[in-house]
């Protein structure tokens, strides 16, 4: 007999981009599973968030959707062109204690009002949150408090450690025990990387035991990526390098600039043989340093594309390429393209932190070479043999690759969500 599961995540189709990607996922499969879900998601969202209507095609047939609004401050323009919504974006940069945890703060209410309704009429045996946003994690607290319904939180990203990188720290203690009261509501925490899970572990409330807390990597959708005979690559296809995510200043462009024009020095012949497409949304200043780099002429830069069109250009490519942020908290990163780069099945060129988890997985899977950002030299080398080796089949290693499949996670959240259930 199905039962049904609450999953609260602010993004889903048609909003696209990567954030979107867990809980398509998870809710394409579940069902399979013996779980119905029930999705609660922003009705719009903030114009900043890329759209991806395509997706809505991935949605499984007769699923419940319930999309709340969300007032957005990022809606506001912080230009005097627009005097009157200049006006209100500075009053909320003045009072931003009001925009806590984050700027999806005034979504916290209406979305457990609609879930305590939504527990009403279907009964759920468990409600599922996912973050970021982090206020997803905080209405998923109240949900529980205010319905009496089983609560997974499910951490993307760690909130108070890593990724404090990526924040001021300025409210950082107040984060710090607004996470500690989430985690106290949780029946079961789930996360993405070992490291996040055992920093949870570690800084858990006394109520909750090491065994409540499950490593639940992201994935890739295999349909995403069906296994297909292989195409001989012809010696004369164009090399494309592909990257596919944002880049922006912790994500530079730099590295990858130097990493090319020593590579085409050394191999000048190589220039008119190449293609690289950096292909996800990209600030005025990287666009401006690509113009300058005297590489313009191999570089595209499309911009965000479909969620489709760049599962092709994976499939497709000579190399994906993943570059990982340059922040302290590097290692801890386990980025979802890269389980993406894996469904492919196309080698793949790391610039990050070694030694690192990710950079274990792709070292051991077969797929490709890590490479560290002080490491040009190298890079140019590995490039190089990346170029040369085109036409050769990739020696995968495909216990590696099954352990990303979504079907697969989606049975192992269902066991997740059938102890919590059975309390």
């Amino acid at each position: 007999m199905s039962r049904s599961v609450l999953m609260l995540a602010y993004h889903y189709p048609p909003l696209g981009g990567v954030a979107v990607m867990r809980v398509l996922r998870f809710s394409r499969y579940l069902r399979d599973y013996g779980w119905e879900p029930i999705v609660v998601c922003v009705d719009g969202g903030a114009k900043h968030e890329p759209r991806d209507p395509d997706l809505m095609r991935e949605v499984p047939s007769g699923i419940t959707i319930e999309r709340v609004p969300c007032f957005e401050p990022d809606n506001y323009s912080d230009s005097w062109e627009t005097p009157r919504e200049k006006v209100v974006r500075n009053l909320f940069k003045l009072f931003d204690k009001t925009l806590f945890p984050d700027d999806r703060a005034f979504w916290i209410k209406p979305v457990v009002r609609r879930i305590q309704s939504l527990v009403k009429k279907h009964r759920p045996a468990v409600i599922w949150a996912t973050a970021q946003p982090w206020s997803t994690l905080v209405a998923g607290m109240r949900a529980k408090r205010a319905t009496g319904v089983p609560l997974v939180l499910d951490f993307r990203d760690d909130w108070t450690t890593s990724n404090a990188d990526f924040r001021r720290t300025k409210r950082l203690e107040k984060e710090r025990a607004l996470e500690q009261e989430a985690l106290s509501a949780a029946d079961a925490v789930v996360s993405v990387t070992p490291q996040i899970v055992e920093a949870l572990i570690d800084r858990r409330p006394a109520n909750l035991r090491p065994e409540q807390f499950f490593l639940l990597p992201n994935g890739f959708d295999p349909a995403h990526f069906p296994v297909e005979p292989a195409t001989e690559a012809q010696v004369d296809d164009p090399f494309v390098l592909l990257h596919a995510g944002g880049l922006y200043d912790k994500r530079p462009v730099t590295p990858l600039l130097g990493i090319l024009s020593r590579w085409l020095e050394n191999y000048p012949e190589r220039r008119d043989r190449i293609k690289v497409v950096l292909a996800g949304r990209s600030t005025e200043a990287v666009r401006a340093e690509i113009a300058g780099s005297g590489l313009a002429d191999v570089i595209e830069t499309p911009g965000f594309l479909s969620h489709g069109q760049v599962r092709k250009m994976m499939r497709t490519s000579g190399v994906n390429l993943l570059m990982i942020e340059q922040v302290r908290s590097a290692p801890w990163l386990f980025t979802g393209k890269a389980f993406e780069y894996l469904g492919a099945r196309r080698p793949i060129f790391m610039l990050g932190p070694q030694p690192s988890p990710l950079a274990e997985l792709i070292s051991e899977s077969g797929f490709g070479e890590v490479v560290g950002y002080g490491e040009s030299y190298r890079a140019v080398e590995v490039l190089e043999r990346f170029y040369q080796e085109r036409c050769s089949p990739l020696k995968i290693n495909e216990t590696h690759v099954e352990v990303y499949d979504a079907r697969k996670q989606s049975g192992m959240l269902a066991k997740i969500l059938e102890r919590v259930a059975q309390g």
